[in-house]
């Protein structure tokens, strides 16, 4: 799929992506510190943010947020 792009290239492509991943994070940083956690204890959450990458990111925010 890549065979034919240089590594620049590559990753002028992917940039888009590890931005959003990285605004994603810090979003769901902010909202562990900011809101009560659910399921699981922060310091879980926030190892499953660091860890997970974009799928951590979105099961905090959908699943392990408690909404007041």
């Amino acid at each position: 799929m890549f065979d034919n792009l240089s590594a620049l290239e590559i990753i002028k492509l992917l940039m888009p992506l590890l931005i959003i991943q990285l605004a994603l994070m810090i979003f769901s940083m902010y909202r562990l510190f900011k809101d009560k956690a659910k399921y699981l204890p922060k310091w879980a959450w926030f190892l499953i943010i660091l860890l997970g990458e974009i799928i951590g990111s979105l099961a905090f925010l959908i699943f392990g947020r408690e909404k007041d």
